[in-house]
């Protein structure tokens, strides 16, 4: 019994060392390339938020509504409600928040420059308490007609946007999808959309009817 129990806890003991150096292993070498390129910042980002009216608070209280800026110069045009590019807005996913417009913010206006165009991208985003996984998000939908025209409401200089483009990650790309399903939904002032590791196809769980 002696030496059964002894040679147990070799048993024991290598496994769990085989585990350890496993574990090393996978950790220090076995790993895929990061082919992604970083995004990086030069300049404070700001959130400045456009009020969306009292009327549309009371309906949506869960709502609000961003813009993104970078650099001094661009936060005081901002301050002044001085809107002349491309509005473009970004929709997070489920548990998202409106800092995750940073990075499309930062480089759109970085390309901007390097590039010298004649025009830049203004970008909004929406944060909003996703309802819990299983209830109906039609209504986290439903407000989002309203943000599209108070965006486009902020151009008072001709010539002046007539839409606006739609960037969603995830689950808000499901919810940019679902715009197009609201019968008073004006189809012309949303042109593009871009979806970002979106479930278009087949969700993962089918817990709302956006997803069918």
């Amino acid at each position: 019994n002696y030496i059964m129990s002894a040679i147990g806890e070799h048993i024991f003991h290598g496994l769990i060392l085989s585990f350890l150096l496993i574990g090393i292993w996978d950790v220090t070498l076995n790993y895929e390339k990061n082919k992604c390129e970083m995004t990086y910042m030069w300049e404070m980002p700001t959130y400045k938020q456009i009020h969306l009216g009292e009327n549309v608070s009371k309906l949506y209280p869960d709502y609000s509504l961003y813009v993104y800026a970078e650099g001094e110069y661009r936060i005081r045009e901002l301050e002044k409600n001085k809107f002349k590019g491309v509005p473009v807005l970004f929709i997070p996913g489920h548990g998202g928040s409106h800092e995750q417009a940073r990075s499309l913010g930062s480089v759109l206006l970085r390309k901007a420059i390097s590039s010298s165009t004649t025009f830049h991208f203004d970008v909004f985003t929406v944060d909003f308490s996703w309802p819990s996984l299983g209830k109906s998000q039609k209504l986290t939908m439903l407000g989002l007609p309203l943000c599209i025209e108070k965006i486009l409401s902020l151009y008072k200089n001709d010539p002046k946007p007539n839409s606006v483009a739609i960037v969603g990650h995830s689950m808000g790309g499901v919810i940019a999808r679902g715009l197009f399903t609201i019968p008073q939904f004006n189809h012309d002032l949303v042109k593009t959309i871009i979806l970002l590791a979106t479930p278009a196809i087949a969700p993962v769980l089918n817990a709302d009817q956006l997803h069918s």
